[in-house]
């Protein structure tokens, strides 16, 4: 049954974590900082006023810390799915830039990511086919209201690009800093629109959510 509300869907970056910055980390389970903890947090408590129907959220802590804090504020149901998950960076995993930027590879990446993926992780069609997949999961449980998901930066900027029909070379200039806020919405008819991208946490997103259910006029910018 098709529903005759937009699907507000809300794609967060987890916030900063316990790890030094400039690491690759991919699908390693490391913890937020404790001024990440405080900022998601904060995020929860605006989030928790909003009419939310249902939470997911990747496997991984520095993303699952987020979502369980919403879902027991609000009551929606929690989705853990390991599809969320960040990119496999395989053998690069756990290196800093520095001793990235010495591995021919690496930098071939960076000019053409869509031909060169990491040893034994996963290709950006991989992401993208496992981005697409989630989509498709939400978008059959949830045909109308407001979703959010706690997820990560590769995984987000896979997941718009494949709605937006945008190539895996455009994959890197599109940024998500830690706490990042992404809105699509999908309405019953018509194509997706990208809302926000990269917005930071401390937007008025009741403004957004209430406008796009069509309660209000648009939001105002401070």
């Amino acid at each position: 049954m098709k529903s005759s509300r937009p699907l507000l869907l809300l794609l967060l970056r987890h916030e900063e974590t316990e790890s030094p910055r400039g690491v690759l980390y991919g699908q390693r389970d490391v913890p937020l900082s404790g001024r990440g903890r405080q900022r998601t947090e904060k995020l929860v408590e605006r989030l928790s006023r909003l009419p939310v129907e249902a939470v997911y959220s990747s496997d991984l802590s520095r993303a699952l810390y987020g979502a369980e804090l919403l879902s027991r504020r609000t009551g929606a149901p929690l989705f853990v799915n390991p599809l969320l998950r960040e990119i496999d960076f395989g053998e690069w995993t756990g290196l800093s830039l520095s001793e990235l930027l010495e591995i021919p590879e690496f930098a071939q990446r960076l000019a053409t990511p869509e031909k060169i993926s990491p040893p034994g992780g996963e290709s950006l069609s991989q992401l993208f086919a496992r981005a697409s997949r989630m989509l498709d999961l939400i978008r059959r449980k949830h045909p109308g209201g407001l979703v959010v998901t706690f997820a990560h930066g590769g995984f987000n900027r896979a997941l718009v690009s494949s709605v937006l029909g945008l190539s895996p070379r455009r994959f890197f200039t599109l940024e998500q800093h830690p706490g990042a806020l992404n809105l699509l919405v999908f309405f019953p008819e018509g194509v997706p629109l990208l809302a926000l991208f990269n917005a930071p946490a401390e937007i008025d997103l009741a403004a957004w959510v209430e406008y796009y259910e069509g309660g209000a006029g648009p939001p105002r910018s401070n």
